[in-house]
């Protein structure tokens, strides 16, 4: 199914917004989101989920694209919950100013609780590698942005090459997994512990991920 999660940050970039949510497929800190109704843009559908799961009246404008993840999980809330569910995950980036922060209401029907992680915190810490890949590519698109903008206004060299590589570091970070297969997630619920490993997409035929 088509989804439209929204990765939520400071307007410094240094905090990111999460919600635990409480029932599968991912049981655990995550985007806010959800299922994309048809007819509905990703940005459309972002816009419409940020009303009913954080009671905020934004613009889809607002929502720009970080890119598109697939998944196949291997649980889902409805039954037969053993069906899992697969999903095409379009993850936008929004960036949330204090007095929006303010009138958050979170829905306690989808999130036990709700919270701002470093964004270290998240990179380094027990999180699922789709979030942190997502978090990735954002770093990625806003140092190339800032990279374009020093080129436009004719920086000194100095200052473009410096941006130049630091584009490169994070671009290789973003790309880090490319290479690798498919990636499964395995999640302990108790310990809220991941372990990833990887296949060729050669031997994923009838394949049924444990997690991601």
């Amino acid at each position: 199914k088509a989804v439209s999660d929204v990765l939520i940050t400071s307007p410094d970039g240094s905090r990111v917004f999460l919600g635990k949510r409480k029932v599968h497929p991912q049981p655990d800190w995550w985007y806010m989101g959800g299922r994309a109704k048809p007819g509905e843009s990703p940005q459309q559908a972002a816009a419409r989920i940020m009303r009913r799961e954080l009671c905020l009246q934004l613009p889809a404008t607002r929502f720009e694209v970080i890119g598109s993840y697939s998944m196949t999980w291997a649980m889902r809330e409805q039954a037969p919950a053993e069906h899992g569910t697969a999903d095409i995950s379009t993850v936008h980036h929004l960036v949330l100013q204090p007095e929006e922060e303010a009138a958050v209401k979170i829905d306690e029907k989808e999130y036990a609780e709700s919270r701002w992680f470093g964004r270290d915190e998240i990179l380094l810490g027990q999180f699922h590698p789709i979030l942190k890949q997502a978090l990735r590519d954002l770093q990625a698109k806003t140092m190339y942005r800032m990279l374009q903008q020093a080129v436009q206004k004719q920086a000194k060299d100095s200052e473009v090459s410096q941006l130049a590589r630091s584009f490169v570091a994070t671009a290789q970070e973003s790309m880090a997994f490319d290479d690798k297969g498919v990636m499964q997630v395995d999640f302990d619920e108790e310990s809220r512990n991941y372990a990833i490993s990887f296949k060729d997409e050669a031997q994923v035929c009838g394949y049924k991920s444990g997690g991601l």
